[in-house]
């Protein structure tokens, strides 16, 4: 029978937390995963310098002792899960550092500046975003919802009025299609099949009533 021990689960970060991709394409997205997960161990005080190493009197006690034991093990675990999920020339980069905290300060800094450089193209990329021709109408508009919320987690905000351009240059041209916003939805209705469909799409921005109608010719 294999044995588990505490000390090897608190050394290991679920398989949700996304590797970082070195050229931080997933930047966001691993950020949101990897601090929860390390928060959810305890560990994330040793990251942002919130529980800094304890201080030892002249002499130390035994109980100051033991807690500075323990924030030396907790330390070296909290290293342990960054180098899990770093590429390898990041790693190169900070593994000399001393404590992790200096890791993860270079780790924001160097991926926060790489984010700034990739900010334009991700932008123009999605709002050149296309549903091919006889794709699901339904699942892009709602995939096209969810990129919207990760763009924001790396500072690319879409405004309402980008994001409903967006959706009405997106759809197929063999569809007519009418879209309208109020109160912070967006509602599309189109011709397809000799039925008219029509989808509810969460805007997350204010309350100015917005409408609009466009067509394109069926090919």
């Amino acid at each position: 029978m294999t044995t588990v021990t505490t000390a090897s689960l608190s050394d290991a970060l679920p398989t949700s937390v996304p590797k970082l991709e070195a050229t931080g394409l997933n930047w966001a997205i691993f950020l949101v995963h990897f601090r929860d997960a390390v928060n959810a161990k305890g560990f994330w005080g040793h990251f942002d310098g919130t529980t800094p190493v304890p201080s030892l009197l002249n002499p130390a006690t035994s109980k100051e002792t033991a807690a500075k034991s323990q924030w030396e093990k907790d330390e070296r675990s909290a290293k342990s899960l960054l180098t899990q999920k770093l590429p390898d020339s990041m790693l190169m980069k900070v593994h000399t550092k001393p404590t992790v905290q200096e890791r993860w300060e270079a780790v924001v800094k160097e991926y926060t500046e790489k984010g700034a450089y990739v900010q334009t193209d991700m932008r123009a990329k999605f709002l050149a975003s296309r549903c091919p021709e006889k794709g699901n109408v339904r699942d892009f508009l709602n995939q096209l919802r969810t990129k919207k919320e990760e763009l924001v987690q790396v500072g690319v905000v879409i405004s309402d009025s980008d994001y409903l351009s967006t959706i009405i240059s997106s759809l197929p041209v063999s569809l007519e299609f009418r879209i309208g916003a109020v109160g912070g939805r967006a509602n599309v209705c189109y011709d397809e099949d000799d039925q008219t469909r029509c989808i509810d799409v969460p805007v997350d921005g204010g309350s100015r009533k917005a409408e609009g109608t466009a067509s394109a010719p069926r090919s």
